[in-house]
Parts: structure tokens; sequence; C-alpha cells
């Protein structure tokens, strides 16, 4: 476990953004080569790769996921290992995650499989919504026929250890919109003779306060969260010609959310119309909402249960994105969740730090995940 620690600490100290974690994939490769583990696959998308392990005989194949990319967060924290790049930390965990996976790793090569594929995903951009995209559309997985496919994400706030496990929904649907706003700059004393979008802008705001239900009990539960608003130039004399408006956007189900998104872009156009200004709609960092199979969800438990693990049945999904989404909408698959700790500072907060305790747990739920799947 030390060696694994330490490779954990490495991690943490280097950080890369998403898609760009080139020396993190290298260095996770090079952990695994030493394990004896040569099939890799690589080169697909962005700096992503499979690791593909085979039993002696024909079986199932079963797919676990991680993630390489950290957060563009400024760590806060005094850690011996803390950030070498200024502005750049891992706050999500997945420093831990992928110690998770070489963990389970070493397992695997000390009792070698003896039936079926167990493949090992290393995945790029997770924080932005494009690794899985990426990956899925590359065909990359067309060669396998995966039978089940799992993933694992640390949750403070909740026991240290506990599997959180949930059937069908597990997180929501997330996109963000990002509108750009052109009208036309004047001087500041003569703002008749230009365009300028604070007003629309202001309506904009009104208008998606006005879609909000946050009653997350509630099937329309739909929140907008303003993220950022950008508007002229700090130059006193003009009056702003354009603009730009940024929201997230969340809800339970890609249906509604499709005619939401749909029933947004034709509303913001007409706002845009009535203020005489041209708009630019874009949208980024798509989640798909991450739907547990319900036979996924019950190998979860069930390989919790083998382990005497202390399991919460969770009655109401999680609100972040997940891009493993595509995973379960394309596969029999399931995401659980690990406690990280009552007391543990939030995910993307500043002070948070992965905490070493739960790599065996995690290696050891994929590691009964395989074993009662694959029956070594």
């Amino acid at each position: 476990m030390k060696n694994i620690i330490n490779f954990r600490k490495h991690i943490h100290a280097n950080p890369e953004l998403s898609g760009l974690e080139k020396n993190t994939s290298e260095y996770v490769m090079n952990a695994l080569k030493e394990l004896g583990i040569t099939t890799i696959h690589q080169g697909f998308s962005m700096y992503s790769f499979i690791a593909e392990i085979n039993g002696k005989e024909e079986g199932s194949t079963i797919l676990f996921r991680c993630e390489l990319d950290a957060l563009p967060i400024q760590e806060t924290n005094d850690l011996p290992y803390r950030s070498i790049h200024e502005g750049i930390s891992h706050k999500c965990g997945h420093d831990g995650h992928l110690a998770i996976m070489l963990r389970f790793a070493q397992k695997l090569m000390k009792n070698l499989i003896l039936k079926g594929k167990i493949l090992l995903f290393f995945q790029s951009a997770e924080e932005t919504g494009e690794g899985a995209r990426g990956a899925i559309e590359s065909g990359i997985f067309d060669q396998f026929s995966i039978d089940y496919a799992f993933a694992l994400h640390n949750m403070p706030s909740f026991p240290m250890g506990a599997i959180l496990a949930k059937e069908h929904l597990f997180t929501p649907c997330v996109e963000s919109g990002i509108f750009e706003l052109i009208g036309k700059t004047s001087h500041a004393s003569e703002p008749q003779k230009g365009i300028n979008p604070a007003l629309a802008i202001a309506e904009i705001i009104n208008y998606f306060e006005n879609l909000i239900d946050a009653d997350k009990s509630s099937e329309s539960y739909f929140l907008c969260t303003p993220i950022h608003i950008d508007m002229g130039e700090k130059a006193y004399g003009t009056s702003a010609g354009k603009a730009t408006v940024g929201y997230t956007f969340r809800t339970w189900e890609n249906d509604k959310f499709d005619n939401m998104k749909r029933q947004i872009e034709q509303d913001v156009a007409q706002i845009a119309h009535k203020h005489n200004l041209n708009l630019i709609s874009n949208w980024v960092e798509t989640f798909n909402a991450n739907t547990n199979h319900p036979e996924a969800y019950q190998h979860i438990k069930k390989a919790a249960s083998l382990l005497k693990m202390d399991i919460i049945d969770l009655e109401k999904p999680f609100e972040f994105g997940e891009d493993f989404g595509l995973f379960t909408k394309k596969y029999k698959g399931a995401m659980f969740g690990i406690g990280s700790g009552i007391n543990q500072p939030p995910l993307h907060n500043s002070d948070f730090d992965f905490p070493d305790e739960l790599i065996e747990i995690g290696s050891s739920m994929f590691y009964q995940l395989s074993n009662h799947l694959l029956k070594f």
C-alpha cells in the first residue's frame, strides 16, 4: 500500500487539466506495464487509454472506468505533496480514483482471472464532459462485447468507507449555455445611437429565474445557475455594444432537458430580437443523465455485502454532472459512491484532499465485482 499511496501523491502533486493529461497518462501506463500488463490501447481519444486483461477462457467482459484530469483550482491546503502547478489541482479525487484502479490492477495480476476479459479504462476530460463522448465516438469499444460497466466516485459528507448505491438515476443531465448578445457601441453621452445589451441581460436573468424549480423531489426539477456575465469594456466613455451570458442548467431526465433547451433557445432569441440584438448560442460541457441499470446496481450491493461493508441505499440522486452517463446509456452499467468522511471538505473545494483509506476499499469493491461476475 505504501507504493500505491506514493503513486497517489505523485499524481496529486503533478495535476493536468482536461484533455492535457499527457504526463499523467504516461506515468499511469508505465505503472501498469511494471505489473506485467502488456495489452494497452491508446491514441483513440485525447490521452485516454484502455488496459486489457484476459483470462485463459472466453467469458464476460467488464469495463471499469476512472479519470485522469484535474481542475483549474488553486490548492490552498499546505500538503507536503501539494500541486506544483499554480491554479491546477486534484480537488475531485481523481488522483485517488487512479490509485484505486492501480491497486485493483495489482490484485488482478496477482490472482489472474481464469475466464473473461477486464478492461481498465483511464479517461481524459471527465470534468468537461468531453472524455466519455470522445472515447465512445472513436469506436474503440466496438471491438469488445461489454457486458457490464462500472465506475465509482468518492463522496464527502458521507461516512468514511460507506458504499453509496442507487438504482436508476444516479446523477442528472447537465449542460451549459453561452449566449452572446451583439449590439452596437456608441458614445456614453448618446446611448440611444447604439444598441446596449444591458436591458436584454436583465430580462434574460429574470427569465431564467422564473424557469427554476428547485424541488429535488419533483419530476419538474430544473435548476438554472448563473456562471458568468460579461458586458462591454472598461471604457467609461463608451456605451456597451456586446455581452456574453453563461448559465449551467440541470434536470433529472435527458428528454426533459432537450425540450427545455429548445424552449430556452427560442425564448432567448425572442428577447434578443426585441432589443435589436444579434444572438449566438453555444452549448458546452454536456453530461447525460447517469442511470444505473437494475442488474448492475444489484451486483454493487452484492459485492458490498460480501465484503461486509456498510451500504447506504440512496433515496435521491446526486446533483453533479458525470459523463459516465454515456456508458450507462450504452451498456448495463452503474456508478456507486464511497463515503470520504462526514467532515471532509466538499468536492471542488480548494481544501479537498482524497483520503488514502479509500484506496483499499474501492479496489476491493472492483475486485469483488469482477470475482462475482466472472466467477474466478
